[in-house]
């Protein structure tokens, strides 16, 4: 209440939070982790941003949004844990591999 003429303050209503900003931002860490396995060794920052995506998904879905943004986010960022996985050990195994043939010395 406003105390020099005893009106009620109008306030701005909040603005909805449905998740559709955590959709996007699994999109977007999705798209960026899958294209981090064709780079060598950053394929561990695939790992990283692909399981940021899948979690930034996953509270977008309890906030409420179950747009396709959501989906797709959620859809690159397995794909990113997934293929940064594969990529990281190939690249393990390769640098073992020459390391134990002595290419690395």
């Amino acid at each position: 209440m406003d105390e020099m003429n005893n009106t009620p303050i109008e306030t701005a209503p909040a603005p909805e939070n449905n998740g559709k900003g955590l959709g996007i931002a699994s999109m977007v860490l999705g798209i960026v982790g899958v294209v981090f396995w064709f780079f060598g060794i950053t394929s561990i920052i695939s790992l990283i941003l692909g399981i940021i995506g899948v979690v930034c998904a996953a509270k977008s879905k309890t906030a409420g949004y179950t747009g396709g943004m959501r989906v797709a986010g959620l859809v690159l960022s397995i794909i990113a844990i997934v293929g940064g996985a594969i990529a990281f050990a190939c690249y393990a195994c390769i640098g073992a591999a020459a390391g134990a043939a002595g290419l690395l010395a």
